[in-house]
């Protein structure tokens, strides 16, 4: 393919020196085209500056005049930027002012490096990022993933769109406007990509719990569980029940991840919460315990031990073993602390170790195995202790609860 002779620019260098109101539509866009195109980016900044004080009428150069814009003082490296930071945003508002959202605009690109310059930055100016994003029009972004030569599919513009405005919404404190965000992202046809979808609906409930609109807000932290990285929904349910009066819930969600958790020294904040649940309770012994356990385990740490007590009794032995004497206390007292029901088992499936408890005035109750507080043999007809844990069904995409922290009473057997 033969390389393009640069036009001569002559004639309209001439004309435009003589009387630059005197160029029509097409020249003045080809004018200012050609400057640009053969890498005079300042002539072509002026010359579509005099455009914009004389040329009534005319609007087919204002794109190329924007690119001309874009390339001298957007699309630079970021410690440019940061020199000049007042003259980037003024050239990113003039050229906002000044273009539509179609093809072949250098709006859409203007706005996608000043948002990813603003989101480098810590902490992150969501004002500035929020302002952004509301010159575009989302109805008109792309909906189609952007796929990139390697074959790679990232997240589409509406899809990002969305997702950076619902964070602005709830960093600024706007909950109310964050959830209709949120509602309108999930309204439209977008694939999600990555854990965006999640994060979408994470900010929404948390935006909901700021609203006092606590049961929604419930359901949606429910239907999360872990999927949202460095969240972990034990502690945002934890939160959620402890300040909504509903403590016997935070409680047992607190024993749950107690007993699912194991010994873990880095789940030191877990244990500290247990702690602070027994001392409301009337049991000096597992106050006692729980008190030496997290003083112990505060020593190992090599952390501060004076808000912690321990007896003579415990000062030998080491956190490992005071964990196990917590975890035999505590579910030995557990109706101390939450509500415990006693039900019999109508279905086991011994492979897939899960079965059901009857209920007379609702669904069967659900149950695995390694819920039991103790390893033992399942059996139908087992007359069982157990508390109920809210949880959610995925497949019927629905809040739903289960037996948790089971033990086995009785066979209760009729002959």
């Amino acid at each position: 393919m033969e390389k393009r002779e640069p036009k001569d620019l002559t004639n309209y260098e001439r004309r435009f020196e003589e009387d630059p109101s005197s160029f029509n539509d097409f020249q003045a866009m080809d004018y200012v085209r050609e400057l640009k195109n053969q890498g005079r980016t300042d002539e072509a900044i002026e010359v579509g500056k005099t455009f914009l004080q004389v040329g009534e009428g005319l609007t087919g150069y204002i794109n190329q005049y924007c690119y001309a814009l874009y390339n001298k003082f957007i699309n630079i490296d970021e410690s440019q930027i940061a020199e000049k930071e007042d003259l980037f945003f003024g050239i990113v508002d003039e050229i906002a002012s000044l273009c539509k959202q179609e093809k072949y605009s250098p709006l859409e690109a203007a706005i996608n490096k000043a948002t990813k310059y603003v989101m480098s930055k810590t902490p992150v100016n969501y004002k500035k990022l929020s302002e952004l994003l509301d010159q575009l029009d989302v109805q008109t972004l792309s909906v189609e993933p952007f796929v990139n030569n390697a074959g790679k599919e990232y997240e589409s513009k509406k899809e990002k769109w969305y997702r950076l405005k619902v964070r602005c919404s709830f960093e600024l404190g706007d909950y109310k406007q964050c959830v209709e965000y949120a509602n309108m992202a999930f309204a439209q046809p977008i694939k999600w990509h990555y854990n965006n979808s999640n994060w979408v609906k994470y900010y929404r409930a948390s935006s909901l719990v700021k609203l006092e609109r606590y049961e929604e807000a419930e359901n949606e932290f429910l239907s999360l569980g872990n999927r949202i990285p460095n969240v972990d929904s034990f502690d945002v349910l934890y939160d959620l029940y402890m300040n909504t009066g509903k403590e016997k819930d935070a409680y047992t969600n607190l024993i749950y991840k107690f007993f699912t958790s194991g010994y873990d020294p880095k789940q030191l904040s877990l244990y500290e919460k247990v702690l602070e649940m027994v001392k409301k309770g009337k049991n000096p012994e597992v106050i006692a315990i729980a008190n030496a356990f997290v003083y112990k385990l505060n020593e190992e740490l090599q952390q501060n031990t004076s808000d912690y007590e321990i007896t003579d009794e415990y000062k030998d032995l080491d956190s490992s073993t005071l964990y196990d004497r917590l975890y035999n206390q505590l579910m030995e007292h557990l109706d101390s602390y939450i509500e415990r029901y006693e039900g019999k088992v109508v279905y086991y499936n011994n492979d897939k170790q899960f079965g059901s408890i009857y209920q007379e005035d609702d669904d069967n109750l659900f149950f695995r195995q390694s819920d039991y507080i103790y390893d033992e043999i399942v059996e139908k007809r087992d007359v069982v202790e157990y508390s109920v844990m809210k949880t959610f069904d995925v497949k019927k995409q629905r809040p739903t609860t289960k037996a948790i922290l089971l033990k086995t009473l009785y066979e209760d057997i009729s002959y």
